[in-house]
């Protein structure tokens, strides 16, 4: 959007600069391809065309002067004429005709807006397309050619190309097709891409947006449920009404009414649906993600033997995983699903569900020691899972290959926590813990982390004492205090 003014003045410019047969007859006005666009403004143009680039040179900076020329041209360019092109294409077959080549050329026969492009003069810089002569001797060899003409090959190139799935959208791309579908405002378009990612539907590699499965799983769900809500038309057409509220054409009492009697019934039916019918929902849409390596008949509980791998949804909804349909009676989790991204539907490393491994025996007790995987990780267990039964685990921190875990690492990490000595204070033990974050000494309420260039087997009691004094005691659980029973009663007025 141009004002007419400074329109006559770049058309008067162009008449100077290029002749009148590169300046419209009238001013060219461009209808706008997004709908519902909110046109506030101006388009960003030179306060005057006639401020040349290449008197700007030396008073601005390389990147402000190339900034200003491809404003400067791209003005001069919206009130010039189209250029013209002259095609020729030519098909080439055997006699049998089941073979055809195809062959086509090009050339410039007007240039047309992009006389301005070439004008070195006034910009200082050239940016004529490469090729062009190239095209000319190509258009040139095609022309001779007539009707019926003999042709012998001189020399045969084989190539070959595969069909490439439609690329991923970047930010830009993905606001151009919102624009397209008519969802959105310019206004809104940066909260959006902001609250895909804050909420992690979509993460960004290589200016490439990859879908989350977090991101996957709720689209799913409002596509099932609230189909009406999750399409494309209702969104754009719900930005046109609220349009014509502003422009006064529509009552928007009457309009939020009709919305919350459509809205307010998906919310009922959706209330229907309890967490286990959900769960049910989306492992069928997601099944190959799922269980990319398993059938049907496959998925059962390698812990228990009895009940089958499902997919299932965290009491809170934070996390998603892979587990036994026995839980609580079985607490078996093959694997978790967090962190998942779109990569895991083609990935040809698919991590694949883990199974409890048996490391060896306990020499004191004869029980079997298990190498296990759960939400949070990998651990050490001793004995098998029995109901009523609460089996002794250690979790496992910072090893980098699990399959060189061995049974004397387990029972190393089983000793765990262990007794060091009493306070001298209070009488009280003191106890190195283990955890997934690696080692610390606790006493009563205060835990000390052990620094990690420390080899936990050398801490004494002594050193354990120091660690307690130091800059990072945290403390843990609520103080037990003491109640005065001799204490006054206190009146509230």
């Amino acid at each position: 959007k141009i004002s007419d003014g400074a329109a006559e003045d770049i058309r008067s410019l162009v008449k100077e600069r290029y002749g009148k047969q590169y300046a419209p007859e009238d001013i060219r006005k461009y209808l706008n391809k997004v709908k519902n666009a909110q046109e506030a403004h101006e388009a960003i143009r030179p306060t005057s065309i006639r401020r040349l680039p290449s008197s700007l040179i030396g008073i601005l900076d390389e990147d402000s002067l190339k900034l200003y020329t491809l404003i400067w041209r791209r003005t001069m360019a919206c009130q010039m004429e189209a250029s013209r092109t002259e095609l020729i294409q030519v098909d080439i077959s055997n006699p049998e005709g089941d073979m055809i080549f195809h062959s086509s050329a090009s050339r410039l026969d007007f240039k047309g807006y992009q006389a301005v492009y070439e004008d070195t003069e006034a910009s200082g810089s050239s940016e004529s397309p490469e090729g062009e002569a190239a095209h000319q001797d190509n258009f040139e060899a095609l022309s001779k050619l007539k009707m019926k003409d003999l042709a012998s090959p001189v020399n045969v190139n084989l190539g070959q190309h595969f069909t490439k799935p439609p690329s991923r959208y970047s930010e830009g791309a993905l606001i151009k097709k919102m624009e397209e579908l008519g969802i959105g405002r310019p206004s809104t378009y940066a909260s959006i891409m902001r609250v895909l990612q804050d909420r992690k539907y979509v993460t960004i590699k290589s200016r490439v947006l990859h879908p989350e499965f977090r991101g996957r799983m709720v689209s799913a769900f409002l596509s099932h449920l609230f189909s009406e809500i999750a399409d494309y038309s209702f969104t754009a057409n719900m930005e046109t009404e609220l349009d014509n509220v502003s422009a006064g054409s529509t009552e928007w009492k009457g309009l939020l009414t009709d919305y919350w009697e459509r809205f307010s019934k998906y919310c009922t039916d959706a209330s229907q649906w309890d967490v286990r019918k959900v769960e049910r929902m989306l492992e069928e849409k997601f099944l190959p993600i799922l269980f990319p390596d398993l059938d049907t008949d496959s998925r059962v509980c390698p812990s228990c033997s009895e009940g089958t791998l499902r997919f299932k949804v965290s009491r809170y909804g934070e996390g998603y995983f892979i587990g036994c349909d026995r839980h609580p009676k079985c607490k078996y989790i093959a694997r978790t699903l967090s962190d998942e991204d779109d990569e895991n539907e083609t990935s040809e490393e698919t991590p694949k569900s883990f199974e409890p491994r048996l490391l060896g025996v306990k020499p004191d007790t004869n029980e079997k020691v298990f190498l296990k995987q759960g939400p949070y990780g990998y651990y050490i267990q001793v004995g098998e899972d029995r109901k009523g039964a609460s089996q002794k685990r250690a979790p496992i921190s910072e090893v980098k290959d699990i399959n060189s875990i061995t049974i004397e690492d387990a029972i190393e990490l089983l000793q765990y926590p262990k007794v060091l000595g009493k306070h001298p204070d209070d009488e009280h033990p003191v106890l190195m813990t283990h955890s997934k974050a690696g080692f610390s000494i606790r006493h009563r309420r205060s835990l000390a982390p052990v620094p990690k260039t420390h080899d936990p087997k050398k801490v004494t009691l002594e050193r354990a004492l120091k660690y307690l004094t130091g800059k990072n005691v945290k403390k843990f659980g609520r103080p037990k205090g003491k109640t005065n029973k001799n204490a006054e009663p206190i009146e509230w007025h």
